[in-house]
């Protein structure tokens, strides 16, 4: 096919086994295009990102990253940390099951105990905790000065923990990672960062680290306890003797670790990443013997940024040659004559969704809402000052005597990148049908559509399979009465009893407990997909966001709210990402599915006069309405 587009692959550093972006990719994309009315206008964005000059890797890792990234990931599930889930309590159980379905449940597990390097046991001493983080809501500059230390014996090596991940078992509310509670309505910032902080002995659980990394976010900027988290460790260890220190800042590279693999792309800021690597230089610095350690994270997490710019730069070009594909061909041309079968379609499309679902972040469904809700805040109030760089937010109660929140500006694109995906499939659908002026193509292609969302279940694709029925659904396509009556709608009318609406979804809720089941049964092995529906992931993720505060009555940080949320999005959405599939990949098909032109509403609605006139008053002012502004705006 004339100006084929190619995947991505593993060797760039990407997420899913496409073939290489071809070298010649940019001659495609012409610099000035002024796209067709007929053309379906997606919402602009502004993906462009501000980040410092780099010079780090010169500085100081200069044997190791001097050639380009050309190895494949070691392990191409990059967020194997993140299934892990987190505590489910009775109240949040009964949050949990508003947003599944109607029935109330009430279920409390306990926890058993965790063994990591260098931990024996919480540090239960007082003295052996470290003091109070920052309050002032600023980074300090100061906090990457090691301090001196005793030297008794010999330091003591470590050894790197292992890539498979820690089991995992639920924590009681009153019972979690030693003494904390669930519970406590006094739970501050300053005491959960507290428990962030390695000592020689005691390293906090990952039960903990997922989610307190995951949802403090709300509370506080990710730089901000980067800050305060490093500032705070390397302080401990003012006191200590050499061996001590060099054990603390083993554990402590183990929380970076754990941060920088399960969520890097908080350190796409630039602020973040300018402390990581001057913090890294201190280290090694302090022990050399860490240097090893050190790059390891480094690399890892160099690597996962980069392939997070491929990826972006992968949909940008993608989103202008959908632009200027608009020819007279395309407007003739169809699916099948691309790709001959439903279940072909199917699978390419599933091969499409798994490229899109992978690289988005937990976080960025965190922070999806954050800047929503600071953004419809501003709105509601405009004459309340406002950082251009940064959006606010007023989550607390009026006890709570706090400055502002500030949080960090969402730097990635990848969810809004995998939304943008479901609505270009829900146009492609009806434009592929209403571009057809003769009925028998028209009931050729519905057919053909509802085979393929009928595969899509059957590949527990349910992102898929709903985007189709959308577009069958969509008002020029549903109007077709004469089309209709020549379908067969067994088979349609069974895949919209799926998704009924009433009660939360909640058939649809059940098949997709049953799908995971089964994958988690089997390992997730190969072939073995759950891809959910996204828009029903975020209601879910919203309704628990908005339905419960970030602070207690008492002015302290929810924390039920930090497990319930990092629980959900766990088991609901992180856990789908491991999903394979076995079944070959066609480029040019899905090069078709994902760059051919779609119509945008009101050229919908005229094309579908064209196939079947208006049989209605309404009907008829409304093409009327839609030809008089076709021509005003020609």
């Amino acid at each position: 096919m004339n100006g084929l587009i190619y995947g991505h692959d593993l060797s760039a550093g990407f997420y899913t086994g496409n073939g290489p972006i071809h070298p010649s990719y940019h001659n495609y994309y012409p610099s000035t295009f002024t796209p067709s009315a007929h053309l379906h206008q997606y919402t602009r964005q502004d993906f462009s990102n501000t980040q410092q000059t780099n010079d780090f890797q010169q500085q100081f890792y200069t044997n190791s990253y001097q050639q380009p990234l050309q190895q494949p990931l070691t392990n191409p599930n990059v967020y194997n940390f993140e299934t892990s889930g987190a505590a489910t309590l009775a109240y949040y159980d009964n949050i949990h099951a508003r947003v599944r379905s109607n029935q109330h449940k009430s279920s409390i597990s306990t926890n058993s105990s965790i063994q990591y390097p260098y931990t024996q046991s919480p540090v239960s001493n007082a003295s052996e905790r470290p003091t109070s983080a920052n309050a002032n809501g600023q980074t300090d500059p100061t906090f990457l000065v090691v301090p001196g230390t005793e030297t008794t014996g010999p330091p003591t090596s470590y050894e790197p923990s292992s890539n498979t991940p820690l089991p995992y078992t639920e924590p009681s509310s009153e019972a979690m990672d030693g003494d904390i509670s669930l519970d406590s309505p006094h739970h501050t910032m300053d005491s959960l960062i507290e428990r962030l902080v390695p000592t020689d002995t005691y390293i906090p659980k990952q039960s903990f680290i997922y989610p307190m990394l995951l949802c403090s976010r709300a509370n506080i900027r990710p730089s901000l306890l980067f800050n305060q988290l490093a500032r705070l460790t390397i302080k401990s260890i003012a006191n200590m003797t050499r061996d001590r220190s060099i054990r603390t800042m083993n554990n402590f590279l183990y929380v970076l670790s754990q941060w920088t693999r399960t969520f890097p792309y908080d350190f796409r800021n630039s602020e973040m990443i300018s402390q990581l690597e001057d913090l890294f230089k201190k280290i090694t610095s302090f022990e050399p013997t860490l240097q090893s350690d050190v790059q390891h994270i480094y690399k890892k997490l160099r690597s996962k940024l980069k392939a997070l710019d491929y990826y972006e730069e992968y949909i940008r070009q993608l989103n202008k040659k959908a632009m200027y594909n608009l020819t007279q061909l395309a407007l003739v041309t169809d699916i099948m004559n691309e790709c001959p079968t439903a279940i072909l379609f199917a699978q390419q499309l599933t091969h499409i969704e798994l490229d899109r679902l992978k690289p988005v972040g937990a976080e960025e469904l965190i922070q999806y809402f954050i800047m929503k809700l600071a953004s419809e805040e501003a709105h509601a109030h405009p004459s309340r000052n406002s950082d251009s760089e940064q959006l606010t937010s007023n989550d607390e109660p009026s006890n709570v005597k706090s400055p502002k929140l500030v949080h960090d500006k969402k730097l990635t694109f990848c969810l809004e990148a995998y939304i943008q995906w479901f609505n270009r499939l829900t146009f492609f659908i009806t434009t592929e049908i209403v571009k057809h002026t003769q009925r028998r193509s028209r009931v050729r292609l519905i057919n053909y559509f509802i085979d393929a969302a009928y595969e899509c279940f059957r590949l527990h694709n349910f992102n898929s399979m709903i985007g189709i029925l959308g577009g069958l659904n969509m008002q020029p396509v549903r109007r077709l009465r004469k089309t209709w009556e020549k379908i067969q709608l067994d088979k349609f009318q069974q895949l919209e009893q799926y998704m009924n609406v009433s009660k939360n979804f909640a058939t649809y809720r059940l098949i997709l407990k049953l799908a995971m089941e089964e994958a988690n049964k089997h390992g997730w092995i190969t072939d073995k997909i759950v891809i959910p529906f996204t828009s029903i992931i975020l209601q879910d993720v919203y309704f628990i966001k908005t339905h419960s505060k970030d602070y207690t009555p008492a002015g302290g940080i929810n924390l039920k709210k930090y497990y319930s949320m990092a629980n959900f999005i766990s088991e609901e959405f992180v856990q789908c990402k491991q999903s394979k599939c076995s079944f070959e990949r066609n480029d040019e098909i899905i090069n078709y599915i994902i760059t051919s032109p779609t119509f945008n509403e009101d050229s919908l609605m005229l094309a579908s006069f064209e196939c079947e006139p208006p049989s209605t008053i309404l009907e008829k002012e409304k093409q009327r309405a839609l030809q008089k502004s076709v021509n005003t705006s020609a």
